[in-house]
């Protein structure tokens, strides 16, 4: 048989050839990666620990050991002990090995792995074997809630008698009026559990509504009548006649906008809204404008006693106060949550928006004898009752859209002891320390002289 030697030699390097190019591809194929790197650690989701699946972990490399950690720490309660965990790496490497106490597992795509030893060990081999890493993760969980109100009773009797209380917070310290009928009373303490002796307030009325004492920015003030009172140390009390105003001074609001705010009706007997800068004496604010047709038209439901009022900062930053509650000139009990807020019209003009939230929930209750205070960007009341001068049953109520609607608190979160009787005519105010104390009280049949001081545990938390 003949050969074609041609052919042949042709077959033989095309053959050849395509071994190198094999030889070459499987070379390429097979390089090992030498990387080490973890790059993440996800947590599965767990019904029983909401937000387990959000931890975000910070990987600091390191020549010998690194260091794998959460700064965010998890919910207080979070159980480390069957994590169903995911490891990500920059390569693909040989193994991990994770150890938890003695206990080692090499892991795999998804584990359910224990981590709360503090540390737990990683050891990363590269897929080449000539590389390794070793891991130290720490796995944090709040010790604490960071939700939970913590409540403590500081005092259990500061003041004798049946007394009316209002409290303000003041250059730091805590002013605390007392009104038994015959005598106003100051005791001041700075963090609501050790209190001065009493001293009785000179210059005020003696029958003066203490709950409807404000403060601005250099000083305190009270109306009653024709008549505006102001202090600038809580004990003396200056008098101003306001008869040349023409207006009848029926409460004080809040400090809103660098001005007092007040609630006054004038020779016609229309009710008014009026400001007045501090050292001066009010005046119609004439930015809203009269207040007969706009209020008469809802039945004067406009509070003129025992409301509650109070200015803050909503979550939007803008500057906002609420009145709420408490009786109108005809001494009908109120359901009204009057909102006020100044809305920007230009660069240097605007007009105040006043809105009840009541008229779309006309079904609200008529409340009177509760205190407010704006806490960590929710608004919270405190003691009341309804329009048969009954007990409301919860002793605190919040909000979370600044007055809209309002909800019994978490009781696994913010709960009064049980030692703590709901009542009216309580008094809440905010210290320096972000604590927020309340103080006396009264029910139909008892008058409290207590004070209870409560605290979010994350309040101070950055």
């Amino acid at each position: 048989m003949r050969i074609n030697y041609f052919t042949y030699g042709l077959l033989t390097l095309f053959v050849f050839v395509n071994m190198l190019v094999s030889c070459k591809k499987s070379e390429t194929s097979t390089t090992l990666a030498s990387e080490t790197k973890l790059t993440g650690i996800v947590f599965a989701k767990n019904d029983s620990f909401p937000g387990i699946e959000k931890a975000s972990f910070t990987i600091i490399l390191e020549d010998d050991t690194s260091l794998v950690y959460n700064i965010d720490s998890l919910p207080c309660g979070t159980k480390l002990d069957s994590v169903i965990a995911t490891f990500y790496f920059s390569t693909n490497i040989g193994y991990a090995m994770f150890k938890s106490d003695s206990a080692e597992k090499l892991i795999s795509v998804s584990d359910t792995l224990n981590f709360n030893p503090r540390p737990c060990r990683l050891r990363v081999v590269s897929e080449d074997q000539k590389n390794e890493r070793f891991y130290h993760i720490y796995v944090n969980v709040h010790q604490v809630d960071p939700d939970l109100y913590v409540w403590t009773q500081t005092q259990t009797s500061l003041y004798t008698g049946s007394c009316d209380v209002h409290a303000e917070n003041f250059g730091g310290q805590i002013l605390l009026y007392t009104q038994d009928g015959i005598n106003v009373r100051l005791y001041t303490s700075a963090t609501g559990a050790v209190w001065s002796a009493p001293q009785t307030v000179i210059g005020l009325p003696s029958g003066a509504d203490v709950r409807h004492i404000v403060h601005g920015l250099f000083g305190l003030y009270y109306a009653q009548g024709n008549t505006l009172y102001a202090s600038t140390d809580g004990l003396v009390w200056i008098p101003t006649d306001c008869s040349a105003t023409g207006l009848t001074l029926h409460n004080l609001l809040f400090s809103y906008n660098d001005s007092i705010w007040a609630v006054v009706s004038d020779a016609a007997d229309d009710l008014w809204l009026a400001t007045f800068a501090e050292g001066e004496i009010p005046a119609k604010q004439t930015q809203i404008g009269p207040l007969e047709n706009y209020y008469r038209s809802a039945g004067e439901r406009f509070p003129v006693s025992d409301f509650s009022a109070i200015s803050f900062v909503g979550k939007s930053g803008r500057l906002r106060a609420m009145i709420m509650g408490g009786f109108d000139v005809d001494g009908n009990a109120l359901n009204s949550r009057w909102n006020l807020e100044w809305i920007d019209t230009d660069i240097d003009k605007g007009c105040y928006r006043l809105e009840n939230f009541t008229i779309e929930q006309p079904d609200f209750a008529e409340l009177t004898g509760i205190s407010l205070v704006w806490y960590d960007e929710r608004m919270l009341l405190f003691g009341s009752t309804d329009a048969d001068n009954t007990i409301i049953e919860y002793p605190v109520l919040e909000s979370r859209d600044e007055g809209m609607n309002w909800y019994v608190p978490d009781s696994a979160q913010n709960m009064l002891p049980p030692t703590y009787v709901p009542r009216q005519r309580t008094t809440a105010v905010i210290t320096d320390e972000s604590a927020i104390l309340l103080i006396g009280g009264q029910t139909r049949t008892t008058t409290f002289s207590d004070v209870w001081r409560g605290k979010k545990n994350s309040i101070d938390w950055q």
